[in-house]
């Protein structure tokens, strides 16, 4: 079942019930909680943003963490879609924006997984009428409420983006590998220190890989990468046509166990909760590798 909040926490006519269930999901309720909250920002579009949000939200919450998924792109919106929930949202930021209701009411709950709550962004909001400000203030008010809150940032530097770092204490730094996406990496690292994110907060995930255009000299090397931006690599993560095949299904790919790219998602989610994980590493292709690609094509 899908637990909508609304202004009282009722739901379905119980207030009751929804208080409960919006204060108890996850393990050890009774557990003093204050959320890190990680925007999951790029600069550069297309490089997996969103995919990232719902799969590391879902394996958190799957390790039994309260979680708090927010789409920060206004105007757009793709959260929902990814996580197949499109259709449960009564309210969205907008509604919170405009001061219609508080931002607990915006939340649904993932039917799958009753520590995962999402709140959708707004095709209809103008980005310019959600303030760095409100979206700080709107996180405040649920950071006693969850273990960790996911921002999912639009591409670009402009008021978006700045709701999306406003109420950050941590960071990932989405990159593929091209020199574009890196170079706006650095440009967008910047930005977060400037903001008041500790550099030992700001960590790097590098997605879409595919080791034979990296073999070809047409892609950037991993270890370049790192060295450019001199921030942590956590997680390196190979193009896998299962994550394609997932966000066409609307459901993550985290939950197909089975999945390499399942796999570093949970190795991720245990690394970001202080767990010591030997990352996965995309192996270079050797020169038998190289030759075999070239006439396989």
């Amino acid at each position: 079942m899908l637990y909508l909040l609304n202004d009282n926490h009722g739901v379905n006519g119980q207030p009751e019930e929804a208080a409960a269930k919006f204060a108890a999901a996850g393990k050890d309720a009774v557990k003093e909680r204050y959320a890190k909250v990680y925007t999951i920002a790029s600069g550069k579009g297309g490089v997996g943003k969103t995919t990232i949000c719902a799969n590391l939200g879902m394996a958190l919450s799957l390790l039994g963490k309260k979680a708090l998924l927010i789409d920060g792109d206004i105007g757009l919106k793709n959260l929902d879609v990814i996580m197949g929930l499109e259709e449960y949202f009564v309210y969205d930021i907008a509604a919170c924006a405009a001061g219609k209701v508080k931002f607990a009411s915006a939340a649904i709950q993932d039917p799958r997984v009753s520590s995962l709550f999402v709140i959708a962004a707004s095709q209809s909001l103008d980005k310019s009428q959600l303030s760095p400000k409100q979206m700080g203030l709107f996180c405040h008010e649920l950071m006693r409420d969850f273990d960790y809150i996911l921002i999912d940032a639009p591409a670009g530097i402009e008021n978006g983006f700045a709701c999306a770092i406003a109420p950050a204490t941590h960071a990932l730094l989405v990159v593929t590998p091209e020199h574009a996406s890196v170079r706006n990496a650095d440009r967008i690292a910047g930005l977060m220190e400037a903001n008041g994110i500790l550099p030992k907060n700001i960590s790097v995930i590098i997605n879409k890989i595919e080791s034979h255009l990296i073999a070809d000299s047409i892609a950037v090397d991993p270890d370049e990468i790192q060295k450019t931006l001199s921030l942590p690599v956590i997680a390196q993560i190979p193009f896998d046509y299962d994550v394609i095949a997932s966000n066409f299904k609307k459901r993550p790919v985290v939950l197909n166990g089975r999945s390499l790219a399942a796999k570093i998602f949970v190795n991720i989610a245990r690394t970001i909760d202080g767990e010591k994980v030997e990352p996965v590493v995309v192996k270079k292709m050797g020169i038998f590798d190289r030759f075999f690609n070239v006439f396989s094509r």
